[in-house]
């Protein structure tokens, strides 16, 4: 009996041994999964960790001197082209982190954004974020306020006018007409002795108006940029932006009046561009930097010729435009000045009177033009210059251009004027998405003079995405990740 007992009691600890035995495999089992699947999310965590860490290093190789000049972030792909491109540089970078145990299988690049891409969005968005708190100081609304938004100094209505009168002074001087042959015998005496502003003015245009204008101190660089290689992809010619200073064509001098109009819509929505074109480039009335391929750099911006003396010439033809489409505007309405145009008219066509209402205009036109001589030999030395004229503030007459020092140098300052800068601005508002552009081959040219002479936008990239495969332990897992400035 006791025997018996006894052989059941070993078997009873024979079934908790085993089941303490089960239980302990299945715990150990447990455990071993929980650390395998712990292990996988810690080296899931590791990688995703380790990439992200990967990519911002790249971005982090961001060109210092673009940065630190014109506070754009941008990386350049080209920089490590030694060690095999940013794909190499990022494998490398997770082979350091990651240590043993990590293959890394493949890393592709993908989704880059340039600096140039969608009409150089990414640029135009970095100068919004990197500056909307500079932007208060918003150039664009400064002029807006200069201006009152007044883009239409010579309207349809004006021309319309301008019709009108010729047309009822011909017919006046029709009705009125004296044949008689002793009175043109006469008249052509004093016609003999009449000189024509026009016939003037042509010897001052005919050597370079722009050469008159040019101020002593002011220095052309004689550095000729080769523009098929920059962003903007070179100069593109436009609609010529010049007035017509011979004023032997009505109709031609009526176009450029209307010209000079019609820029106020949308200014205020390139305040960015504008304001960051104002903060970081040189001008001829202000000098940022002494290490600039081109000294006159916003005029760049408005022309986008190859040389400072060609921008610094068609800036001043297309001053001249605006300032002459104001100056005729205004002049057409003065009483006493078109009475001087009149007379002065009479005395040109004394053989052909009927001619003489339009060559009141033309002369009108000459007049507004040699203003406007006078209004750029000011702004191009630094000074404002009333954005409307009236009877207080008109500069010249007809002989104006030889003594244009002078006449200039004593004219006080007018500090609710519009200034050389504020004029730009406008010029370069009328440019449109090729601001950005040009503003991007500034930054190219200059760069590579100064830091890195193989430097180009187009190797530039603001922000990309990683594909990644990466084997651990024999399984492979795959990553996507995008990073950007």
């Amino acid at each position: 009996m006791k025997h018996s007992e006894t052989d059941k009691s070993n078997k009873h600890r024979g079934y908790v041994t085993v089941f303490i035995s089960l239980i302990l495999v299945v715990m150990i089992g447990v455990v071993i999964v929980v650390l395998e699947v712990c292990d996988r999310n810690h080296a899931r965590i590791k990688m995703s960790t380790a990439l992200s860490s990967a990519m911002s290093s790249e971005l982090a190789s961001y060109n210092r001197y673009v940065f630190d000049r014109y506070h754009i972030l941008t990386l350049d792909v080209n920089r490590s082209s030694g060690t095999g491109g940013m794909e190499q540089s990022i494998s490398d970078t997770l082979k350091t982190d990651l240590g043993k145990g990590y293959e890394i299988e493949e890393i592709v690049i993908s989704k880059k954004k340039s600096l140039l891409d969608d009409e150089c969005s990414e640029f135009k968005r970095q100068i919004k974020d990197n500056f909307k708190y500079d932007l208060a100081d918003n150039v664009a609304e400064k002029i807006m306020d200069k201006t009152n938004g007044n883009d239409k100094p010579v309207d349809e209505t004006t021309v319309q006018n301008i019709d009108s009168d010729i047309n009822e002074r011909q017919a006046e001087i029709s009705e009125n007409a004296d044949s008689s042959e002793d009175d043109e015998d006469e008249g052509s005496d004093d016609e003999d002795n009449v000189t024509d502003p026009r016939e003037t003015l042509k010897t001052y245009t005919d050597a370079g108006i722009h050469l008159l204008l040019l101020p002593k101190e002011v220095e052309l660089k004689e550095s000729k940029l080769d523009l098929n290689e920059l962003p903007s992809g070179g100069f593109e010619p436009g609609d010529s932006m010049e007035v017509d200073t011979s004023f032997s064509d009505k109709d031609r001098m009526e176009m450029d009046g209307l010209k000079s109009g019609g820029w106020s819509s949308g200014f205020t929505d390139k305040a960015g561009s504008l304001s960051y074109a104002s903060s970081y480039f040189n001008l001829l009335t202000e000098k940022k930097y002494d290490d600039t391929v081109l000294n006159l750099e916003m005029e760049y911006l408005v022309a986008g010729r190859s040389t400072d003396g060609a921008n610094y010439k068609t800036v001043v033809n297309e001053l001249l435009l605006i300032r002459f489409g104001f100056n005729f505007g205004y002049i057409v309405t003065d009483s006493i000045k078109m009475g001087e145009c009149e007379t002065l008219a009479a005395a040109l066509t004394v053989e052909f009177p009927v001619l003489e209402p339009v060559v009141k205009y033309l002369l009108a036109g000459c007049w507004s033009y040699i203003e406007s001589v006078a209004d750029v030999y000011r702004l191009l030395r630094n000074h404002k210059v009333p954005y409307l004229k009236d009877e207080t503030n008109w500069l010249t007459d007809f002989e104006s251009l030889a003594h244009l020092e002078e006449i200039c140098n004593g004219e006080k300052e007018d500090e609710e004027g519009v200034g050389y800068k504020d004029y730009l601005l406008i010029l370069a508002f009328l440019q449109g998405d090729k601001l950005e552009k040009r503003m991007l081959d500034l930054i190219q040219i200059n760069t590579k003079k100064n830091s890195d002479p193989s430097f180009l936008i187009r190797n530039c990239i603001t922000a990309f995405a990683v594909d990644a495969d990466i084997d651990y332990k024999g399984r492979r897992y795959s990553y996507h990740e995008e990073i950007g400035y």
